[in-house]
């Protein structure tokens, strides 16, 4: 008789070492669900990490992206996947502070998902267009304080990053501002050139058109000032120690995925995370490039949900 893969895996008790099975995954293209609108720095992120991942993977990687819902729509459809070829470009909201914002929630972020690897850091920027009077942030709240109420910020929907930078930006101030939301960060930023808003708190998608001149940055809410931008103080510069927000990507699987296929997408993801031509590419999308295995990612999430649950439950009555 042939032994064949099928029939030892019949045979009771047998089964073949993780290594095997794992050299066995995957077995078809992988999904790599994006939330994000495309044109936009966390879309750019996804579809540069689907054409460098193939090289460890020996398999295609394809983009999906799923929008809507602050990204909780496409979070759901990974936390429900069972065919352990469906991944997520997991960012900050939908696996720190969602549950306190949305009633309801389709899936459980401390137990639907299995971290695979922090990918980069986003520090939010505040813009206005060019031809406004507003030359730094200070100007932008004098402003709003002689008018509240009737200042807009837009951002890349409910929920996120950005709608909270906005969210704190008031708290931390005292002004009054409306807030726009938009399906991504790119809509925001076209709306704003159009002059449809006063103001949009995005992520790199706008740092194209700052560097043209098309639109005015007037702060970062990271810790430090961005490269690409080294003119544009932070909001601690500017008078405000209390206002640091950065968003973060990663990827993870649902929880359901093994650990040899978890440890592979690692490999993958690290093989991205040290080649120089991506690592220069986010940053001219103004992402700082970082590295954890799934253990240090998962330490991360705990962390960064610490931080940020307590800041939206200051607003989840208000949303």
């Amino acid at each position: 008789m042939i032994f064949t893969r099928r029939t030892l895996l019949a045979v009771p008790g047998f089964a073949l070492p993780a290594s095997a099975r794992a050299q066995a995954w995957p077995t078809r293209p992988i999904r790599l669900i994006s939330t994000f609108e495309p044109g936009g720095a966390a879309d750019i992120l996804a579809r540069s990490l689907a054409a460098i991942m193939p090289e460890e993977l020996q398999q295609t990687v394809i983009v999906e992206n799923r929008t809507g819902a602050a990204g909780n729509l496409g979070a759901e459809m990974v936390a429900r996947a069972t065919d352990n070829h469906t991944i997520y470009l997991a960012s900050t909201g939908p696996l720190t502070y969602h549950h306190v914002l949305f009633r309801n929630l389709a899936f459980d972020p401390l137990k639907d998902f299995a971290p695979i690897g922090l990918a980069a850091l986003s520090p939010n920027i505040l813009a206005v267009r060019s031809d406004r009077p507003w030359r730094n942030l200070q100007d932008f709240i004098e402003e709003a304080r002689r008018r509240p109420g009737a200042l807009t910020f837009g951002s890349s929907g409910i929920g996120t990053t950005q709608h909270l930078t906005g969210e704190l930006l008031q708290a931390e101030t005292g002004i009054e501002l409306l807030h726009v939301p938009y399906r991504g960060g790119a809509p925001a930023v076209r709306e704003l050139v159009g002059g449809r808003i006063d103001m949009a708190v995005s992520s790199g998608s706008s740092a194209a058109m700052i560097r043209s001149g098309e639109i005015r940055a007037i702060a970062v809410s990271g810790a430090t000032r961005i490269p690409m931008i080294p003119d544009v103080p932070t909001m601690s510069e500017q008078g405000y120690p209390n206002l640091v927000a950065t968003a973060w990507y990663g990827l993870v699987g649902p929880s359901s995925m093994p650990t040899e296929v978890v440890m592979r997408l690692d490999r993958a993801l690290r093989r991205a995370s040290s080649n120089p031509a991506f690592v220069s590419r986010m940053r001219d999308q103004t992402l700082d490039v970082r590295e954890s295995n799934p253990e240090e990612f998962s330490s991360f999430i705990a962390a960064e949900r610490g931080k940020w649950a307590p800041i939206a439950q200051r607003f989840a009555g208000t949303l």
